[in-house]
């Protein structure tokens, strides 16, 4: 019984991986110039919203791009104020909070030692080095926020200079396509999702902000108010942020005060968790995005490493744009069909 055979041309699957290779190689290459861009178009995509009404109440397009970006300006400067404020009186106590985690450590050792008949020779400095670990690990962290705190000027600027040129930019995708209403279709669709992913994201932060909170205050969670913002604001990374976010905050509140308000902090996280998943997400955000988990998740480890951080961010926006684009390009449908969700 012959069996049948598919076929796949040897040539196009080393020009894929070539060309996929490629891009990768540039986009890590060329991090510094292509990241703090593609973060400008994802912002200036956002602001497009605001600009456009300003434009509606009579405002000339100058105008209502400056006001744009002074709002942007304020969101950005309130945030930062608040999270360097909570650094500030963190690292004021950072001192205490090595001290109390080095003694909870050596109890947690003790402990094992005791009833789980494990043995840890020198445990002590064992812990030590793990207090060293941890802070060298927050310390990495702070530095590459401090990074790209340091390019927010050339994306402020960029930002300016793509509301200012957009319809030049619109023109140009046009003519690069042989059917320029269908470009047009897809520019508008992957606006759509940039916009509908950040827009929705925030108000999903805002709440889980004010929920994280509430329950931390109430539960006398230490540095409530950071430990909040810091898992909010990690909520923005699709699933791994979630484990970040809340891994950091029921970690520090077990350090620093003992296991009650950790407790707490993990019956506060894992309820706004299911409140988000289930509730909040598909409202707000809806199947814009739409991908499948495995994508997601790949994609979000793909861009951290190629740009750290904000790479983590951008990463599903971007996702979503090359589903777009595959979905309105013609052979590559079957490649849209890999990032879809299943059953979408």
């Amino acid at each position: 019984m012959s069996t049948q055979k598919i076929n796949i041309s040897g040539n196009y699957l080393i020009k894929a991986l070539l060309i996929v290779g490629g891009i990768l190689t540039v986009c890590y290459v060329g991090a510094g110039l292509i990241m703090p861009l593609l973060t400008a178009a994802f912002i200036a995509v956002l602001l497009d919203k605001p600009t456009k009404k300003f434009n509606q109440w009579g405002l000339p397009n100058w105008l209502a791009i400056t006001l744009s970006v002074v709002l942007l300006l304020v969101v950005f400067s309130l945030l930062s104020w608040l999270i360097g404020s909570q650094v500030n009186t963190m690292a004021s106590d950072w001192p205490t909070i090595k001290e109390k985690a080095g003694d909870k450590l050596n109890n947690l050792s003790i402990w094992a030692n005791q009833n789980l008949n494990w043995d840890y020779e020198n445990y002590i400095e064992n812990n030590k080095r793990l207090v060293q670990k941890a802070e060298s690990i927050a310390s990495s962290f702070l530095s590459s926020v401090l990074s790209l705190m340091s390019q927010s000027l050339i994306i402020f600027v960029y930002v300016i200079l793509l509301l200012m040129q957009k319809k030049m930019f619109i023109s140009f995708f046009k003519k690069l396509s042989s059917n320029p209403s269908a470009m047009g279709v897809l520019l508008s669709n992957s606006a759509k999702i940039i916009s509908k992913y950040l827009l929705g994201k925030s108000k999903i932060m805002l709440f889980l902000f004010g929920i994280y909170y509430l329950g931390f205050t109430f539960g006398s969670v230490p540095y409530a108010l950071f430990l909040a913002m810091f898992a909010a604001l990690f909520s923005i990374i699709p699933y791994v942020g979630n484990v970040i976010g809340g891994g950091v905050a029921v970690i520090l509140s077990y350090l620093y005060a003992g296991t009650t308000p950790a407790l707490i902090v993990i019956a506060v996280v894992s309820a706004t968790q299911l409140v988000e998943n289930y509730i909040l997400t598909p409202w707000i955000i809806g199947d814009e995005i739409n991908l499948n988990p495995f994508i997601t998740v790949f994609g979000v480890i793909l861009f951290s490493v190629l740009w750290g951080l904000v790479g983590a961010i951008i990463a599903l926006p971007i996702i979503g744009v090359l589903k777009v684009v595959f979905e309105h390009t013609q052979g590559m449908e079957a490649y849209a069909h890999l990032l879809k969700k299943e059953g979408s």
